[in-house]
């Protein structure tokens, strides 16, 4: 993540997951489960199976999700450069982005 510039809060805002769930399991505190995995990863430019792999979980298992992100990578290069932002800017990126989707 610091690679990318991505902190837990980026992450959490991206995934819709608790920043304390990040830094859990940043820290080791809690295992990955492959819900939360399939929420950060367009956040981190990861597969899901890659994800999977490295926490150790089976992929085969795991179905696909509904509505997966067709733009996963565009979304994780999106927060990456959000998380640089100031937050007035922030704000109008989401003004910007709820305009395009009405």
């Amino acid at each position: 993540m610091a690679n990318r510039r991505l902190t837990p809060r980026a992450i959490s805002r991206a995934s819709g997951r608790a920043e304390s769930t990040i830094r859990q399991l940043l820290s080791g505190a809690v295992p990955p489960e492959a819900d939360v995995l399939h929420d950060i990863a367009p956040a981190l430019q990861m597969p899901v199976a890659d994800l999977l792999v490295i926490a150790g979980l089976p992929v085969a298992d795991v179905p696909a999700r509904e509505g997966a992100y067709a733009a996963s990578q565009e979304i994780g290069s999106l927060v990456a450069v959000a998380s640089r932002l100031s937050p007035q800017q922030v704000r109008k990126l989401i003004t910007h982005a709820e305009d395009q989707v009405e």
